[in-house]
């Protein structure tokens, strides 16, 4: 996926992916708008570029008044060595949100209401003998994201329908193959009944504990089935190529993207020796963009303050104690509050998983704590500084073993950029970092020791006080009284 992709081209990526596979299979209706407005979170017009697309090239016809129909058609080895290509990928995709959204659901269940598990109950009557299998997860694919809606955080919700879609796995019958997927409505009904009792007695780690052991369950009969198709795909070229299922990017612009690049370069010493930072055109050949990209780039950074641009000789890294911002930053824009928003979205998921995800952890670089203690000197004073933040979270994402989890991540990570409009505001209204400087203090000293053991109590702490903090900031000086406050959960509820 390039940097510069947009959401229909994502979406039209998703989508034709599905016909490869065989989740359309020709001569079936094809969806509504409304209806892949709501399977994908997109909106009608990005859906009507993508559905006058997919006419154009063949894969649906469609008529004024009349359902679109599937006119793609392709062999069963060819669905099958298109989704075996895929095998490794979606194996780890199970094992990283099998971590990370179990615990997503559990706060949420948290959250809510009796008007909440009303609407469960009856998502749970729905279910009948008479339902497709699809229809089975339909629902459970409803269920969830219900549960999810009480967070409040649009992030999550785009996490939790991607998945959603990169995981759907179609049934191709061949000899001996069964159906991984076989279900009955007993048996969703009594799924159902036990997870809405977890969640009415409060009985919330042991429901995600279950969502746990349905992501595992599910991973392994999904995998045992790719390995019986691939016997099936011997000869068949399999299409290779990167999908990349979360979509966090198109809530960034390109500039900003590349600026959060030039951030992580910074803090990882790259250019400690240089006088300058990249310029205008060695951005434009760098990363190939154009040169309006490249001086948004360059705008940015000095705007956020950790770049000051001289005259006619190019711009500086913003040293310790000697950050200022433009006079025509303004908290109080739009398009400032949004980001910010977008901030905290991200900053929540991290502090609220950091603990589960950091469990998976096994190897540790003999010189990253060390690393990272020497530029957390060099970094600022102050822990609540965003170069400190960004040094934790870089080593959090570098140890991560599934590359799901450090492509999620790594997206959050590229809107905690907008975490530096924070410097803009007086420090009076900062708390005391001495907790969080301790906490950080903590993470290194796991790394230095190695000790992977003691590592999901240390990021989770260090995360969890960062939010926190953050959450404090803002309580304390609002943007505005209709700047949305909530993403700030009360801490108790995250650490």
């Amino acid at each position: 996926m390039s940097q510069n992709q947009q959401l229909y081209q994502y979406l039209y990526q998703t989508i034709t992916s599905q016909f490869y596979n065989g989740t359309f299979i020709y001569g079936q209706e094809f969806p509504s708008q409304h209806e892949i407005c709501l399977q994908y979170n997109a909106g009608i017009t990005t859906v009507r570029k993508v559905m006058k697309i997919l006419s154009e090239e063949g894969f649906i016809h469609t008529a004024q008044g009349q359902p679109s129909v599937v006119t793609y058609r392709t062999s069963r080895e060819n669905q099958a060595a298109f989704l075996v290509q895929s095998r490794d990928e979606i194996a780890d995709a199970y094992q990283g949100l099998g971590l990370l959204m179990p615990v997503l659901y559990r706060e949420g269940a948290k959250r809510c209401n009796a008007s909440d598990l009303r609407y469960f109950d009856n998502i749970m009557n729905n279910v009948s003998e008479q339902m497709e299998l699809q229809d089975h997860y339909r629902l459970a694919n409803t269920f969830f994201t219900a549960l999810l809606r009480p967070l409040k955080n649009r992030l999550i919700i785009d996490l939790e329908l991607d998945s959603e879609n990169y995981l759907h796995v179609p049934y191709i019958p061949f000899p001996s193959v069964e159906n991984p997927f076989a279900t009955t409505a007993a048996r969703t009904q009594t799924w159902f009944k036990n997870a809405i009792d977890q969640i009415e007695k409060k009985q919330f780690d042991d429901f995600c504990d279950s969502a746990s052991k349905l992501y595992c369950a599910s991973g392994q009969r999904v995998d045992s089935y790719l390995y019986s198709l691939d016997k099936y795909t011997e000869g068949t070229p399999k299409k290779k190529e990167e999908i990349r299922w979360f979509r966090a990017k198109v809530h960034s612009e390109l500039y900003a993207r590349l600026a959060m690049t030039i951030v992580r370069r910074i803090i990882t010493g790259e250019f400690d020796n240089e006088p300058y930072l990249p310029s205008i055109p060695k951005l434009m050949e760098e990363y190939k963009i154009t040169k309006n990209t490249a001086r948004r780039v360059v705008n940015l950074l000095n705007s956020l303050g950790i770049a000051k641009t001289i005259d006619k000789k190019g711009s500086v890294i913003t040293r310790k104690g000697d950050i200022a911002f433009k006079s025509e930053l303004n908290l109080v824009e739009p398009v400032i509050q949004e980001r910010l928003s977008l901030f905290l979205e991200a900053l929540q998921i991290v502090a609220l998983t950091a603990h589960n995800c950091a469990s998976s952890i096994t190897f540790i670089p003999d010189n990253l704590g060390r690393s990272m203690e020497n530029r957390l000197r060099t970094a600022s004073d102050n822990r609540m500084c965003p170069l400190s933040f960004q040094l934790l979270i870089n080593a959090f994402i570098q140890l991560l073993p599934y590359h799901s989890l450090k492509n999620i991540f790594r997206q959050l990570d590229d809107l905690l950029i907008w975490g530096h409009y924070m410097q803009a505001i007086d420090k009076s209204f900062y708390p005391d970092y001495s907790e969080l400087a301790l906490a950080m203090d903590a993470v290194v000293t796991a790394l230095k020791g190695q000790r992977s053991d003691v590592l999901p109590d240390a990021f989770s702490n260090a995360f969890s006080l960062v939010y926190k903090n953050v959450c404090m900031v803002f309580s304390k000086h609002p943007i505005n009284p209709t700047f949305n406050m909530w993403n700030c959960s009360p801490a108790e509820e995250v650490i």
